[in-house]
């Protein structure tokens, strides 16, 4: 028999509107095949359910793209992202839009 060398991608469910999510993890991704990079943004929500999203560079990106929704609220400096919670207001193409969550009082 042959062993097959490959491994199972892990699906997780992307960001949904009314959504508040913590961000886990922030990598930076180029695809195997074509090349293309991106940011694979980790978070979980309320519940604890791990969801990502991936967030493909541009030199140049409109506030309403995902990448841009997350620079325009978060900055250009992923490692300051880790922790954040953000609600997701709007998840459609072309018209997406975040807001930074203040942190919950103990």
């Amino acid at each position: 028999m042959v062993k097959i060398p490959t491994k199972l991608a892990v699906s997780r469910p992307s960001f949904e509107v009314g959504g508040v999510y913590t961000i886990t993890q922030v990598e930076q991704v180029k695809t195997a095949l074509r090349g293309f990079e991106g940011l694979r943004v980790t978070a979980v929500d309320e519940d604890g359910e791990e969801h990502a999203e991936m967030l493909w560079l541009r030199e140049t990106v409109g506030n309403t793209s995902k990448l841009g929704a997350f620079v325009s609220v978060l900055g250009d400096d992923t490692d300051n992202w880790i922790g954040k919670r953000i609600r997701i207001v709007s998840w459609t193409p072309k018209n997406r839009q975040i807001a930074l969550v203040q942190e919950k009082k103990k």
